[in-house]
């Protein structure tokens, strides 16, 4: 009888290796790569320059779906309940922390049903002016708005999104009023601020150091904790008097909880080499991003920071979500 077992035990120890064997690696078919926002921006051109170089990688084709709409949340609920195999995977941006700290009801939540992978890129943004309003620095526009309430207007990419809650901030802490102009999307908002419809605008500062340097604007300060590397005569937010306003934007890719933690370092080592390559910090670049890779670890802590962060100057200006 102890032979016989063993020889049984043997027998179905193998063929647990036999299946183990036979079980498909990753990726075993293409991945596809959720955007939450249209074609054209910075989301897509970003993953579409990731997904070209991880295809050549991983040996599978990459899939960019666009799925806007819900400040991101459309997207990002497909890739809370997708398989957790690695094989679906969400590049979100900052709206994905700003959502969770509006506390507003979602079909998701934003940090446990998901596997944070690695972060892609940040960048400042760069409070820019038209002409028009004379103010040539953070500290002119300022006094400027204080002697003349709410005659500025600023555009706003709508009450959820980093730009309207970077004036709302901004202007609790400099004691000023303006116009606020909600426009649906960067494009237009950026024409009519151009065109001097509109004052003020919040823009990716390495298009906004571009108009300011044809004279089509005027650059006053950015929002990161140093300066930015396209725009290295901008000052910052900080050393135009205003120290705890910082603000970044950033790219990230985030997959289903559960995903294995194998498959998560492969994809993260992937990415991490994709960003190295100088194709991809060119694409990169023109849409005004810079390249900054992380562990899984370190994009997990960046992101509860970043919602911490909103919570606060959120519950200081009483900013509403969009549609609330």
């Amino acid at each position: 009888m102890k032979r016989i077992f063993a020889l049984l035990t043997a027998l179905a120890l193998l063929a647990c290796a036999n299946l183990a064997a036979a079980q498909p690696g990753f990726p075993s078919r293409p991945l596809r790569v959720y955007v939450p926002f249209p074609p054209g921006g910075g989301t897509d051109v970003a993953a579409r320059a990731l997904g070209i170089e991880l295809g050549k990688s991983l040996g599978q084709p990459v899939v960019v779906e666009n799925r806007p709409g819900g400040n991101s949340v459309i997207a990002t609920d497909i890739v809370a309940k997708a398989a957790p195999d690695g094989h679906s995977l969400l590049l979100t941006t900052d709206f994905h922390a700003i959502n969770a700290a509006f506390g507003i009801p979602l079909p998701y939540d934003s940090l446990k049903d998901f596997a944070f992978v690695a972060r892609v890129s940040t960048s400042p943004l760069m409070l820019v002016a038209h002409p028009s309003t004379g103010a040539r620095t953070l500290g002119g526009l300022v006094a400027a708005a204080r002697a003349r309430p709410d005659h500025y207007s600023f555009a706003s990419l709508g009450t959820s999104s980093p730009h309207h809650l970077g004036f709302e901030w901004f202007k609790s802490l400099a004691g000023i009023r303006l116009l606020d102009v909600p426009y649906k999307g960067g494009g237009p908002a950026s024409a009519d601020v151009l065109g001097g419809q509109v004052d003020l605008m919040f823009i990716v500062a390495a298009n906004g150091i571009r108009h300011a340097r044809a004279g089509k604007l005027v650059a006053l300060a950015v929002t990161g904790p140093t300066r930015a590397t396209a725009a290295p005569e901008t000052p910052t937010f900080a050393e135009s008097g205003y120290p705890d306003f910082v603000m970044l934007n950033w790219y990230g890719v985030l997959a289903p909880a559960g995903t294995p933690p194998e498959v998560v370092k492969r994809l993260n080592a992937e990415i991490v080499k994709a960003l190295g390559l100088p194709e991809v910090a060119r694409r990169l670049a023109g849409v005004g991003v810079d390249a900054a890779p992380s562990t899984p670890e370190g994009l997990e802590a960046f992101v509860r920071s970043d919602i911490d962060k909103y919570r606060r100057i959120i519950a200081r200006v009483g900013a509403k979500a969009e549609g609330r």
